[in-house]
This record gives structure tokens, sequence and C-alpha cells, in this order.
């Protein structure tokens, strides 16, 4: 198995709530994002997917977040943050829905909030 990776980050800010009721203020993170394609083989020209492809979605995705508020997103379908969990198949449905298919399948998106702080979903 291949694998091949692109980071990048954005800003946003968020806020925790439960049953509809904010836990914690309105605050703001450096958002890190690694997205990974793998495949079984690679093509042509020696590679799982194009770096340059594989960028090219990954800042079109992220990019609709940044400078945002993540809470209330219409992509999250209810106020939730992006770095617990649904943003990361968030990032990684909308990757995948840009192309970054070529030659090889999304494995996995891991996002951080914060230095430590990752929630990953992989298939």
């Amino acid at each position: 198995m291949f694998e091949v990776a692109y980071e990048t980050t954005f800003c946003a800010t968020h806020t925790l709530s439960e049953d509809g009721r904010p836990i914690e203020p309105v605050h703001g993170h450096d958002w890190r994002v690694e997205v990974v394609a793998s495949g079984d083989r690679l093509d042509r020209t020696g590679v799982v997917v194009d770096f340059e492809h594989l960028r090219k979605a990954v800042n079109e995705v992220a990019g609709r977040f940044h400078y945002g508020d993540l809470t209330g997103h219409p992509h999250f379908g209810r106020p939730e943050p992006v770095g617990r969990g649904r943003g990361s198949l968030l990032l990684r449905r909308g990757a995948q829905g840009d192309g970054c298919r070529e030659g090889g399948g999304l494995r996995r998106v891991r996002v951080w909030e914060a230095p430590g702080c990752s929630a990953t979903y992989y298939e």
C-alpha cells in the first residue's frame, strides 16, 4: 500500500453546545488538516495521487471554512465543532467530492483544533 499526504491550515471560530445551549464561549483556532490518499499501485507516472491535485482539492475544501464560524455551518446540520469528529468526516467527503480520487482513494482525514488535540476519520 502506498500513501501520500497533504497538510494545510485554516482559521475559524466555533463553540461547543449541549441540547442547543452553548457550554463554552465562541473562540477561534488555527485548525490543521491532513488528508491522506492511498492506493495499492502507482500510476504511469509513479504516484498514487499527484501532490498538486491533492493540494488543490484540500485547499478548496478548507477554504470554505477559513475566517468563518463553524458553529451552525450548513454542512454540519447542527451546531457542532469541526475538531471533534464530524469535521474530519465533512472535510473527507468534501475533498472526495472535489475529485481527490485521482489514482488513489482517500484513506483518512485528521483535523487538529489545537496542538495535541485531533480527530481522525478513516475507512
